[in-house]
């Protein structure tokens, strides 16, 4: 038998041999009891300095409240509610194979507790230091926003991306994958920063003016897309599975979101410095809405079309490896018709929806069980093809793993 025989697109050529998945599941991996401990160490000190970022961030949000309680609330809604939308986006875009909750939960927390405590420590000493260097507050402050939050809050943000990968492999696919993580860590760091900045302001005029510029107007391309940048950087290292050039594709892109983000705050911080004073709320909205605006449109702009580009190709290659790799299944793992409504998403979407509007609930339940099944076997048999002409044998291994179980589960759902 030949290995790495690769699965022939739909409609041609012959399909590999039947015992390929049996004899790549019947691989014996390697002790891994080592990689255990260490992975179970990393984590241990993970939950540590996540216990401390989010006592900090409790001090932090209980100080604002007692302090300002009417301002903090305000602060509290206007970032969440801003957040809503982006976070509703997000979750669309991530229409095929989707990301356990848990793990979207832990990404936007990432962002919002841990890269936002621990970017504020190291900001705090750059912005001390770089004071008592210069001596002038305003300008160690721009340095402040041009070199140290870069650098921090992007490396924070990407190192969550980082332990996604490492911890949670299987549930890391492609590079749609690091855009939904990286812009859900992002969108996390930008609530809670907005919030915290929000909550310094003395008037309730204040609150709203810095909310139409941070909220509004200036989010966006911020934090969801510079770190979602970085997530793409993450998803090509992931398809790419070997040679230099894929070792490079992280620090690459999490070089750009730097960029990215330098350049915004630089604008920011000789447009808006960190001594300005709003005024007349007018005067105000006018210069937000034509400076801002412009500065938006030439510095986020091009980057947030470019991950839309990414986006819309990555669901389209999506798209292709569900159905390349579901076409070979037959009954009882796929019946007739199945693979017509499962692609693409919007068809899948439109018969949900009609097994909810004839409150076929039960039905409804099951189609949607055995859609993420499918969906997540032909992934797994991608996985598996793509190890296995390189000669993978270990890696293929766990994947053909998985492929069997989830025929076998589908064979019981069916």
């Amino acid at each position: 038998m030949t290995q790495g025989t690769p699965i022939s697109p739909k409609g041609g050529g012959k399909r590999p041999p039947p015992g390929r998945t049996v004899a790549l599941a019947n691989v014996v991996p390697p002790d891994n009891s080592g990689r255990t401990m260490f992975l179970a160490s990393c984590g241990v000190l993970i939950l540590m300095m996540g216990g401390l970022a989010a006592a900090c961030a409790f001090m932090n949000v209980f100080g604002s409240f007692a302090e300002k309680p009417m301002i903090s609330f305000v602060s509290a809604f206007n970032a969440v509610v801003l957040a809503i939308p982006y976070f509703m986006v997000i979750l669309w875009m991530d229409r095929n194979e989707k990301e356990p909750p848990h793990l979207i939960a832990s990404a936007f927390l990432w962002g919002a507790i841990m890269s936002t405590m621990i970017s504020c420590v190291v900001n705090t000493l750059f912005g001390a230091i770089a004071q008592g260097v210069i001596g002038d507050p305003a300008a160690a402050g721009q340095l402040t926003a041009s070199i140290s939050a870069p650098f921090i809050e992007e490396l924070t943000k990407g190192a969550a991306l980082w332990v996604i990968f490492l911890f949670f492999k299987k549930d890391f696919d492609n590079v749609m994958d690091g855009i939904v993580y990286g812009a859900l860590v992002g969108l996390g760091f930008a609530a809670f920063e907005n919030f915290m900045y929000y909550a310094r302001t003395d008037t309730l005029l204040s609150t709203f003016v810095l909310t139409m510029m941070r909220g509004v107007i200036g989010s966006v391309g911020s934090h969801a897309c510079y770190t979602a940048l970085t997530g793409i950087g993450f998803g090509l290292f992931r398809v790419m599975r070997k040679g230099a050039l894929r070792w490079a594709m992280p620090p690459l892109f999490l070089g750009l979101s730097m960029f990215t983000h330098f350049a915004w705050n630089t604008f920011v911080g000789f447009f808006f410095p960190s001594n300005y004073t709003p005024g007349g709320i007018i005067q105000e909205l006018a210069m937000i809405i034509t400076s801002m605006g412009s500065a938006v449109f030439i510095l986020q702009l091009p980057f947030v079309v470019f991950v839309l580009i990414v986006t819309a190709v990555s669901l389209r290659h999506e798209r292709k490896l569900i159905e390349q790799y579901l076409s070979t299944e037959v009954a009882p793992v796929l019946m007739p018709g199945e693979l017509q409504r499962l692609v693409p998403a919007r068809r899948r979407s439109w018969h949900s929806f009609k097994l909810l509007a004839t409150f076929r609930l039960g039905e409804w339940f099951k189609t949607r069980k055995r859609n993420r099944k499918l969906i997540r076997l032909a992934f797994e048999k991608w996985h598996m093809d793509q190890e296995a002409k390189l000669d993978q044998k270990i890696q293929g291994h766990y994947h053909a793993e998985r492929v069997l179980g989830l025929r076998k589960e589908l064979a019981d759902l069916a």
